[in-house]
């Protein structure tokens, strides 16, 4: 066998160890930030009752913004019973002598 015939690892299959310098990404271009859980549970629910009622990106945010709307007017109308109520605490609640008439 000839010395001159023969060839290093590193030759015949290239560089072994990895290259250190920087990767350049396989497309170029803006990368995408990571969305927050928030945008993302908006953007799902968003697609979720377009889905269930077979409605438009527009009429589905109409939807959830007409939801929100009662949920806040409901929160607004217990809170209201619940601060009238305070001030007559005591004629609501009476004794167990006083329930069972002992």
């Amino acid at each position: 066998m000839n010395n001159e015939t023969k060839m290093s690892a590193e030759d015949f299959f290239g560089e072994l160890e990895p290259d250190n310098r920087e990767k350049v990404p396989a497309r170029k271009g803006r990368t995408r930030g990571k969305k927050s859980m928030k945008g993302l549970f908006a953007e799902v629910k968003v697609k979720m009752v377009m889905r269930i009622y077979g409605v438009t990106k527009a009429r589905a945010l109409e939807i959830i913004a007409g939801r929100a709307d009662e949920k806040r007017e409901l929160k607004r109308a217990s809170d209201e019973a619940s601060t009238a109520g305070k001030g007559n605490q005591d004629s609501i609640f009476m004794s167990a002598e006083e329930f069972f008439g002992a």
